[in-house]
């Protein structure tokens, strides 16, 4: 993991423009392939537009900040430019695949109002041939120490009235968890809060707007433009305190806005990953202790109250270390409190029945590690350095930290700051009621995973449909890990599914049959993965050696075929291990896909989960079966309703027989 640290730099090429005086200027930024064209206007106003392999993306588009209490910003005249072509080569192995290329040309314009006061602003582009991203940087300058920043003027202006898929909410402050639906452009209105990424739609591109690098900002949303209907702008999230939404020092920097771009909707699970590759670095200097991997969990299966002792607890310790996995997660309820989620008390007062330091070492005794939910209320009632110390010295993995509900920077600031303590006494954080991610997991890697997204426990109060999982590879997917906790094993067809809390069910039951629920244990990219149901109904069940030992971070990832909301069909290899899943809708399929990612020459076995003729009426039925392949092999993927299909290929030389007995005892 050294290379994790730092970038592999292969090459550089700077370009300085003397600085001067420009009026009515107009600049050109190229990708370094010309697949991507920005065309920046330095006029009454700073604008841009888009064009991608010809096609125009956006028409003019206006840029620029509003900050409070002061004057709007005026006509800019450009004192410098600079230009570099940067070809870049990292590492991360926490993720989708092991190295990312940053391969762009970086634009920046230094700015002066022409005007009293004569503010300073300037403005950075980069161009990569698979999208666009740019920020806008307030650099330090006399008799500007502090600013505060009262709105995001940023725009993108498309031309017609395009498809998209966004979620719809209802104000600023949530944790990002509504459906991504299919819309139109005319759907957003001025008062419309979008989450991102927002995905539009044409017959000739794909784009995904997003942003990246929110470390000490407001985080943004979409509304539509008053004047233009299919014009879309950043809305950010007022601060609490009532100064504006950002409220920063001198210098600074605004987040990323970024544009991921592609011919069609795969194509923007393949892009190079523009969201890490514009996020600030890594700032740890030791990553060493940071693993990825499988966690059961106690709190999803159950219908409330559920029971919570450290025998519990314990089973789902013994759950882990049987199948392999490297963590249990133990949540809600093991610290005693009067006011669920609000309560005065220590968290250090354990609820009867619940020895955590006793957890740890019976765990630890197990080869698995602990990780413990608070309510980020609680965390901070306790003093966050105080807790985590504490959660060191009791020997616990990482916290899951819970209903920060929120991305006004106040809370961008708190969740940041809790990270870097976290890191400091060497805890993982997986965040819930938490915003989309923006690349913090690349900046602070001990960020394994996070929620900001309608995940599977929505089965207890309501239902996942079909089109919603096959969606969100395409679209909260791509911004990084998501902690959708997958792996339910009563799986149901919607004619028969109840929901957990509506009903005399006292079990959680998922939609879906389970080799989709398999799939989506490989789609959904998260490096700690949560498996969600209760050890008994694993126990010898077919379709459980898959989960015995699948991978939570991959080499490469590949997405070879589908479409947003209907199919997905997706490759990842770890080591020298091929997997291959696919998923569909409400609707059966069959698709055809060419093992063109298997090595040459080279004679694979492969275990093959996947529906049978059964499973249409019976979504528990599932085909385990092994088969012999070879590289350009075509293979027919047949998925029932609510499907799925899945295999792992293993070189025939390197193919071991093993025990998949999953019966066991604690003792």
């Amino acid at each position: 993991m050294n290379n994790f640290l730092r970038g592999i730099l292969t090459g550089i090429l700077l370009y300085l423009v003397t600085p001067g005086l420009f009026s009515q200027e107009s600049r050109i930024i190229m990708s370094p392939e010309n697949r991507v064209k920005i065309d920046v206007d330095f006029d009454e106003s700073v604008t841009y537009c888009l064009t991608f392999d010809g096609e125009k993306v956006l028409d003019n588009s206006r840029l620029g900040m509003m900050f409070q209490d002061v004057p709007a910003l005026g006509k800019f005249r450009i004192t410098g430019e600079t230009t570099r072509n940067i070809d870049e080569t990292w590492e991360y192995p926490l993720g989708k695949q092991t190295y990312y290329t940053d391969h762009c040309v970086e634009t920046a314009f230094e700015l002066q109002e022409i005007d009293e006061p004569n503010r300073l602003l300037t403005l950075v582009f980069r161009a990569y041939d698979d999208g666009i991203a740019f920020r806008y940087i307030v650099p330090e300058q006399p008799g500007i120490p502090e600013f505060c920043v009262s709105s995001d003027d940023t725009e993108f202006s498309f031309g017609q009235d395009y498809d998209i898929w966004a979620a719809f909410y209802s104000r600023f402050n949530t944790s990002q968890e509504n459906f991504f639906l299919p819309k139109k452009l005319s759907d957003i209105k001025p008062d419309s809060f979008v989450g991102m990424p927002l995905i539009v739609c044409s017959d000739k591109f794909v784009a995904a707007l997003t942003e990246s690098d929110l470390l000490d900002w407001a985080g943004g949303q979409f509304a539509a433009s008053a004047e233009n209907p299919t014009t879309v702008k950043i809305r950010l999230t007022p601060r609490r305190d009532g100064r504006g939404a950002v409220v920063r020092q001198t210098p600074a920097a605004s987040p990323w806005r970024v544009i991921l771009l592609g011919k069609k909707p795969v194509d923007l699970i393949n892009n190079s990953g523009i969201v890490m590759n514009t996020a600030t670095p890594c700032q740890l200097s030791d990553v060493s202790w940071i693993r990825p991997g499988n966690s059961s969990w106690d709190w999803w299966a159950v219908k409330s109250p559920r029971e919570i002792s450290n025998d519990i607890i314990f089973r789902f310790i013994d759950f882990a270390e049987k199948m392999g996995w490297e963590y249990t997660t133990f949540d809600a309820g093991w610290a005693r409190r009067t006011n669920y989620g609000y309560d005065k008390n220590d968290t250090t007062q354990f609820a009867d029945g619940v020895d955590i330091p006793e957890c740890v070492d019976y765990a630890s005794g197990k080869n698995v590690r602990l990780f413990l939910w608070f309510h980020w209320q609680d965390l901070e009632q306790a003093g966050v350095s105080m807790m985590l110390e504490r959660c060191a010295k009791w020997g616990v993995a990482g916290v899951k930290i819970d209903f920060l509900d929120s991305d006004c920077q106040e809370m961008v600031q708190w969740a940041t700051e809790t990270c870097r303590i976290a890191a400091e006494n060497k805890i993982l954080v997986n965040y819930h009621g938490m915003y989309k991610p923006t690349g913090m997991n690349r900046t602070l890697p001990n960020q394994i995973t996070r929620e900001g997204i309608r995940g599977n426990e929505y089965n207890r109060w309501s239902a996942l449909t079909s089109q919603h999982l096959v969606s969100l590879p395409f679209t909260r997917c791509l911004l990084g890990p998501a902690d959708f906790t997958p792996g339910g094993f009563l799986n149901e067809h919607p004619e028969t599914f109840n929901v957990l809390e509506k009903t005399d069910t006292k079990t959680c039951h998922v939609i879906g049959t389970r080799a989709r629920e398999l799939a989506l244990c490989m789609i959904y990219d998260s490096p700690l993965r949560t498996i969600c149901d209760l050890p008994e109904f694993y126990e010898n069940q077919p379709g459980i050696e898959y989960l015995r030992d699948l991978p939570t971070v991959w080499d490469e990832t590949r997405a070879l075929d589908g479409d947003i909301g209907e199919f997905l069909v997706m490759a990842r290899r770890s080591g020298n291990r091929w997997f291959l899943s696919a998923i569909t809708n409400e609707q059966a399929r069959s698709v055809e896909v060419a093992l063109d990612f298997l090595e040459d020459g080279v004679e694979y076995e492969a275990a093959v989960y996947a529906d049978d003729s059964e499973s249409d009426s019976d979504a528990k039925a599932i085909a385990v079966t092994k088969e012999n392949f070879k590289k350009g092999d075509m293979v027919t993927l047949n998925m029932v309703r609510d499907g799925g299909w899945n295999a792992v290929f293993v070189k025939k030389q390197e193919s071991v027989k093993r025990n998949d007995s999953l019966s066991y005892n604690r003792h």
